[in-house]
């Protein structure tokens, strides 16, 4: 990774999300980090979302600065952060930042997650570290789900040493990204984030958390909803048999073709 001015890429991926889009690329500019660019993977919203990112990447502010990529159709969160972690690295990345576009990931954690990478492969902002917190309007039971999700039934299985496997905010260092070897992460939805984890952690990679505060959406409707979350919760088994015997030398080094 180059010692002076790293490039790092913010990777978004769209659904749906006209309203929001146009409010967080002015947000992660604003942040004024040298050498940040930011790359949308948009899955043919309807609403137009990926046509409000090329008009924005065609203004003098984001000219060379703000890419899409475009895909044919919805086919889930896990692929699409793959294609898109997949062009980033190809763009020369060396640092890679994974946020939802819905703003419930503050870009002001942004600066906090990339000092941590400076000692951490993966850096996760996290709502259940010491100072993490979710929406004040969360009700008792959805609060109680997430905990137990993230502190008591996915450490028990997968034996990670995070409080936020299922948090989709991070940052990863690009030796890091191509060494767990994408081509054999199979999880889609939310539960893709629980198998980069488990993944990292059998290869020994070093994950840091910082904690964050975590609001709910504002604008547009969320992909979440009980049969998502309870599908997730029975993948965490597959992919423990799926990826229980890795170890680091089962690093991959050579990097992505596109």
């Amino acid at each position: 990774m180059s010692t002076a001015s790293p490039k790092v890429i913010v990777v978004l991926p769209t659904y749906n999300e006209r309203e929001n889009i146009s409010r967080i690329v002015p947000a992660l500019f604003a942040l004024n980090i040298l050498n940040l660019h930011v790359l949308v993977v948009d899955d043919n919203s309807p609403d137009g979302t990926g046509q409000v990112v090329q008009e924005l990447a065609r203004s003098a502010a984001y000219a060379g600065k703000l890419n899409l990529l475009h895909r044919a159709e919805k086919r889930g969160l896990g692929p699409a952060y793959i294609a898109g972690f997949k062009r980033a690295l190809a763009l020369g990345a060396d640092l890679i930042i994974q946020m939802d576009a819905d703003l419930s990931h503050q870009p002001k954690y942004i600066p906090q997650l990339l000092e941590k990478a400076s000692n951490f492969d993966i850096v996760i902002g996290s709502r259940y570290a010491a100072g993490g917190s979710v929406d004040e309007g969360w009700g008792p039971l959805r609060k109680l789900l997430s905990w137990w999700a993230n502190r008591v039934y996915t450490p028990s299985i997968l034996r990670v040493p995070i409080r936020d496997a299922t948090g989709g905010f991070r940052v990863y260092r690009r030796d890091c990204l191509i060494g767990m070897n994408l081509d054999n992460v199979k999880a889609n939805g939310y539960v893709f984030m629980v198998e980069l984890a488990f993944v990292a952690h059998r290869l020994a990679y070093r994950i840091g958390e910082i904690s964050i505060h975590f609001p709910d959406r504002q604008h547009g409707a969320s992909k979440m909803s009980g049969a998502i979350a309870f599908e997730a919760a029975m993948r965490v088994w597959q992919i423990r048999l799926r990826h229980r015997a890795l170890k680091p030398s089962d690093r991959r080094t050579a990097d992505y073709g596109e």
